[in-house]
């Protein structure tokens, strides 16, 4: 979810950069740790209707490509994420970990493709009860507000067709 969350907002910011001709330039590149304990999740307390707390730790590291103008050209994101819901009720364990990456192409669209492991959720007792495992690769345009559009391209791999909050609301709950 948070990549998918990431997914979109990097395209929204992504849509309104110049496109230039592509030639090699340096990746910058961020590396992101991850310390989380205690956080309050609103969005899952406010879906589930109790309270969800959140323990994150790991690291996600960020490199973008510009070419020798500056333009951006692509990115490519590396996740390393383990998560632990839990509330009063109980406790589960999610992984992220996988790649992202952003191509821009000559008409300014983009292609983005989220691939690994995106969400996958253990329960103790249970196993793995959610996995969302594979690529997803998606062609974005955007109008002229710079809004995108995502058109999914391809999917190989394990997508569950409910979201992942459905199955924390069931497992976390009373």
């Amino acid at each position: 979810m948070i990549r998918m969350l990431r997914a979109a907002v990097c395209a929204c910011l992504l849509g309104a950069a110049l496109v230039a001709p592509a030639a090699a330039g340096k990746p910058t590149m961020e590396v992101i740790k991850i310390a989380d304990v205690g956080i309050l999740d609103e969005f899952l307390t406010e879906v589930c209707g109790f309270d969800i707390f959140f323990d994150g730790a790991g690291h996600f590291t960020l490199r973008q490509f510009t070419d020798r103008a500056g333009d951006f050209r692509g990115e490519v994101n590396n996740f390393a994420i383990r998560v632990r819901y839990y509330s009063e009720f109980g406790s589960v364990n999610a992984v992220d970990t996988g790649a992202d990456r952003v191509t821009v192409l000559d008409d300014g669209s983009q292609v983005f493709s989220i691939i690994g492991n995106v969400q996958s959720i253990t329960v103790p007792g249970h196993g793995r009860v959610y996995s969302n495992n594979g690529q997803m690769t998606f062609h974005i345009t955007f109008d002229a507000e710079g809004n995108p559009t995502f058109e999914l391209l391809s999917a190989p791999g394990q997508h569950p067709e409910v979201g992942q909050e459905v199955v924390l609301c069931e497992f976390l709950g009373p």
